[in-house]
């Protein structure tokens, strides 16, 4: 017997699936993109304090969310011929809302830490939240533990070829 397929639920004309879509591709948009922002930035002096550092990532960090709404308005209003409907805003605030826990995320470990230490903690969450997001699409699509944790390691790899390529490009 198989169950009856569930009716997906509509949050303002949109599904849970697409709200929760939004919020996870901003929060590994922000997560990928600092990340290969702290990787390739000088340490810290030692005369900058830990909030001036946290500071620093948090203000990066957001400034990427707001550049993507930027774009996503734009490119939006392209394709609607000058207009957000409700669907965009639903869009736009899932990104919002995922994007500035990424960036609150990402500068708490600089803000506790300071320095270095903090940046690198820094940059291990936010490889960790594309690593947790790659198991759990492993398991979604009904992969065991192990071949799930493979496809975290390839993940890992890529976003460290990535990595590489940033730091031998220099900016």
């Amino acid at each position: 017997d198989a169950a009856p397929e569930r009716k997906p639920r509509r949050i303002l004309g949109w599904t849970e699936r697409e709200q929760i879509r939004e919020g996870v591709l901003m929060a590994l948009y922000i997560g990928l993109s600092l990340l290969a922002v702290l990787v390739v930035s000088p340490s810290p002096d030692a005369e900058e304090t830990a909030r001036e550092v946290a500071g620093t990532v948090f203000l990066t960090a957001l400034g990427l969310v707001l550049a993507h709404q930027v774009a996503f308005r734009l490119a939006t209003r392209l394709v609607n011929k000058g207009k957000l409907d409700e669907e965009a805003h639903s869009a736009l605030r899932a990104q919002w809302v995922a994007g500035l826990a990424v960036s609150v995320a990402a500068a708490l470990p600089v803000l506790l830490r300071g320095g270095a230490d903090g940046l690198l903690l820094s940059e291990l969450l936010m490889l960790g939240l594309v690593a947790v997001v790659g198991y759990a699409v492993g398991r979604a699509a009904g992969r065991g533990r192990l071949r799930s944790l493979l496809y975290v390691a390839s993940l890992t790899l890529v976003v460290g070829v990535v990595l590489a390529v940033k730091l031998a490009v220099g900016h």
